[in-house]
């Protein structure tokens, strides 16, 4: 039998989420998050559910803050807490809540019980558009991660054949630290925009480019936390010739996206340890004369 989920419908967006199981003896909570690129007509992006887990052996009070960058703006938050504003470092918010056996928390702030926290955001037009890279002071490129200048490209991604995209993002998933609940989730989720295409180019996102356009804090501090992020587009059959380096690294080991995302998993997947770990993606799309 199938897991009993519960349909959330926000808007025009809806996501599912596993009921609680009444025997579990983990203790976590999810935060959901989305983002809506709508300004660019060229390329609009649509970042959906990131879920953040946050496992710990006791129970706890925890401090979950949110930081985004003046890029984003804030447009639904769930529980309602307060946002601080600056035109200088983006919205700030903070959660704090108190963790059960079972997976519920109790937000402070407001009182309420729930399964997880929600924050939506909608991202503001680049003026002027971001450069996709930055040198850091030791010689190094560091990507700059921007929604609304989100790309995919030969050098930097996978390119792989509709039919075979479940066992790879399975396995890719897997080699980063990701369970069988949050692996399953992460497939249904975005598998109704991937049959859409017949091929997809996709790339999974460094941590630390993800942590600089949404900085999370949590407190006490965790004994680990790896934030997963994917980038994936559809790639037509016409269009392979642009893909040469992308269809050949699907042949490679997926481990070698932890050292992309730079991911601890012996950390990440130890259960005796307090761990923050999120998983979210991006669809890129591109609407050329829109």
């Amino acid at each position: 039998m199938a897991e009993p989920v519960i349909k959330l419908q926000y808007g025009q967006e809806s996501i599912l989420v596993a009921r609680p199981d009444p025997n579990c003896t983990q203790r976590h909570f999810h935060l959901f998050n989305s983002f809506h690129v709508t300004s660019n007509p060229r390329h609009i992006q649509r970042g959906g559910k990131p879920v953040i887990y946050v496992f710990s052996p006791i129970e706890r009070e925890v401090s979950v803050k949110l930081s985004l960058v003046p890029q984003w703006e804030l447009s639904a938050i769930y529980p309602v807490v307060p946002v601080k504003h600056s035109i200088t470092s983006g919205q700030e918010l903070e959660w704090v809540v108190r963790t059960s056996p079972c997976g519920t928390l109790t937000e402070k702030t407001t009182g309420l019980d729930v399964s997880y926290l929600f924050w939506e955001a909608d991202v503001r037009p680049p003026s002027p558009p971001p450069s996709p890279q930055l040198v850091a002071a030791d010689g190094n490129a560091t990507e700059l991660f921007v929604p609304n200048e989100a790309h995919l490209s030969d050098d930097d991604s996978v390119l792989v054949q509709t039919s075979q995209i479940t066992p790879y993002l399975d396995s890719a998933l897997k080699s980063l630290g990701l369970h069988t609940e949050a692996r399953t989730s992460f497939i249904t989720y975005w598998l109704p925009s991937i049959l859409k295409h017949q091929y997809i180019a996709l790339r999974f996102l460094p941590q630390s480019a993800y942590e600089k356009a949404a900085p999370l804090r949590v407190t006490p501090s965790p004994d680990v936390v790896l934030r997963i992020f994917m980038l994936f587009k559809g790639v037509q059959e016409s269009q392979l010739g642009e893909w040469t380096n992308a269809r050949t690294r699907q042949n490679e080991d997926v481990s070698r996206w932890r050292s992309v995302v730079g991911a601890d998993v012996d950390l990440a997947t130890n259960f005796d340890l307090f761990r923050v770990i999120e998983w979210g993606g991006m669809e890129v799309k591109d609407f050329v004369g829109a």
